[in-house]
């Protein structure tokens, strides 16, 4: 399994060569065996980084020329700012707070914005939330959904910013899942089932105030149970 102290040696490096002048935009990156006999990890684990690197365009391969640095200026992107977030202790109080200005944010523009296919994919979310017991995949559907709604909103930025929280904000929620099935499921689980349907009927029904409010209370009660949990 590929640990964060991983992710944190490879992404240190590219920064430093990116600092220094080693490495520039569009070069041709270290080989696997040079990053993983350089920073003392396994080649294989080099190998997982830099499959994540790739799936985010931070890095991009040329058939039979190698691997290479994306374009731009990666010092500052947002997807190093992402990948960062996986290697940092969770904070759910800043967490939750970030998702705030951003759902609360969005919330007029995707009532406004979203499409048929937004809404059939924040229902699946919401069945699969209401009918699974698994909290492996109770998290992936509440943090897809939840991105789903910033999607709708039509605006790239705001999503795109939303993915940098996205680490954390799976792992907080995981923990979260599993002290709700674990402790006290019928106490807990048919609110969060219904206040994710609510927010899913309020975007159906183009109700930007409506989901406002529903975000403003679920937030609300996210913060009031993990403090219960904790």
């Amino acid at each position: 399994m590929l640990s964060s102290d991983s992710y944190q040696l490879v992404i240190e490096k590219f920064l430093q060569s990116l600092r220094d002048g080693t490495l520039k935009p569009n070069d041709k990156i270290y080989s696997e065996n040079q990053l993983a006999r350089s920073l003392g990890i396994p080649r294989a684990q080099v190998r997982e980084v830099y499959a994540a690197l790739s799936l985010l365009g931070v890095l991009y391969g040329q058939q039979g020329k190698g691997t290479f640095l994306g374009g731009g200026d990666i010092g500052q992107s947002s997807k190093i700012l992402y990948l960062m977030t996986l290697t940092a202790e969770e904070n759910f109080q800043d967490t939750l707070a970030v998702r705030r200005i951003l759902e609360t944010g969005g919330a007029h523009a995707a009532a406004a914005n979203r499409t048929e296919e937004d809404l059939e994919a924040l229902r699946g979310f919401a069945r699969t939330i209401e009918e699974s017991r698994d909290p492996q995949v109770l998290t992936e559907a509440d943090t897809a959904l939840h991105a789903q709604l910033l999607k709708a909103s039509g605006n790239a930025l705001l999503h795109g910013l939303f993915q940098i929280v996205v680490g954390y904000m799976a792992r907080i929620s995981l923990g979260h899942w599993t002290e709700i099935l674990g402790q006290s499921p019928e106490e807990h689980l048919p609110d969060y089932i219904r206040q994710h349907w609510n927010l899913v009927h309020a975007v159906e029904e183009r109700d930007g105030d409506r989901l406002h409010r529903l975000l403003v209370h679920h937030f609300d009660t996210l913060e009031k149970n993990m403090k219960v949990f904790r």
